[in-house]
């Protein structure tokens, strides 16, 4: 590859990676990776498939075409997805209507695609992509607008790849977190003791119902979110000591067995640095003594 093309190749990935590395919406991610490796590698198509854990295939997840909406494949030697996917090398097909054999005897091209969208397939460059050992799907490059792929495109898809799948962990953790985080805002909302979610400084941040009842039991409701915990629970300011040795020692979690019962969990961020203090405290909490324990 010339050493400007190079560059420029590289530049191109690298711009991409700074969007990719940043969207956490999955299927944005997904038709974005497809969109650029068309205009890297100027194709006329490209399509991604992604490993299903579950049913052991291959499940396209975006397709750069109108007419075809999904395509499933074994993970086997009989598609050129699934070959790519068995040995985990780079394949380059310059003839997909040729004879497939010669790269493995149950190889075989699969022209329903064809017969759907009416174009013809020319060629393909297929890539694995692996992440930390672990197969999570393989791209496909279809139809070279001027040609036939070349080494060098081998190596902008092998460039793009390394960026792409770090792209789709992430977008992948980062849903499971946001899907955790839904979960557990719905155990607290519905959990029959009163939580106060508050920041390490004591400003409170959300009130689930219960801890919302208690407060316009005794004619302190209204606009509480903002202020700060010992002055919307002046009865509980003994605990502000608990919770700032909490967060002082980065604790994880606190509990206390006595009267009243309470348990102080704390939520960090990838610094390690505390962002929020859960405070989770029995219906019962005006009977006063504990006997706290700290957890790392």
């Amino acid at each position: 590859m010339q050493l400007k093309k190079r560059i420029e190749s590289l530049e191109q990935i690298i711009s991409m990676g700074e969007k990719l590395l940043t969207t956490f919406d999955v299927e944005e991610l997904l038709n974005e990776l497809v969109a650029n490796i068309c205009r890297l590698l100027e194709t006329e198509g490209a399509t991604l498939f992604l490993v299903d854990p579950f049913e052991g295939k291959l499940i396209s997840q975006s397709i750069h075409s109108e007419k075809v909406k999904e395509i499933f494949l074994n993970i086997d030697n009989s598609s050129i997805a699934g070959h790519t996917a068995m040995s985990r090398k780079c394949l380059h097909v310059p003839d997909v209507y040729g004879d497939l054999s010669k790269i493995h005897p149950d190889l075989k091209f699969n022209r329903k695609v064809d017969e759907q969208t009416g174009k013809k397939t020319r060629n393909v460059l297929s890539y694995p992509l692996i992440i930390h050992n672990e197969l999570i799907g393989v791209f496909q490059a279809v139809n070279k607008k001027q040609g036939d792929f070349s080494e060098d495109d081998q190596l902008i898809l092998h460039n793009f790849c390394l960026v792409a799948g770090v792209a789709i962990m992430n977008a992948r953790l980062m849903e499971r977190v946001l899907e955790a985080q839904a979960s557990n805002a719905n155990i607290i909302d519905n959990i029959s003791d009163i939580v106060v979610v508050q920041n390490e400084k004591g400003t409170i941040l959300h009130l689930n119902g219960c801890a919302s009842n208690y407060l316009e039991e005794r004619n302190r409701g209204g606009n509480i979110i903002g202020r700060n915990f010992v002055d919307v629970f002046p009865e509980f300011s003994n605990l502000s000591g608990e919770i700032a040795r909490a967060v002082e020692h980065r604790f994880d979690k606190t509990v206390s067995r006595g009267l009243p019962a309470y348990v102080i969990l704390t939520e960090k961020n990838f610094k390690q640095e505390i962002e929020r203090v859960i405070l989770i405290l029995r219906t019962n909490p005006l009977n006063k003594g504990s006997e706290a324990i700290n957890k790392n």
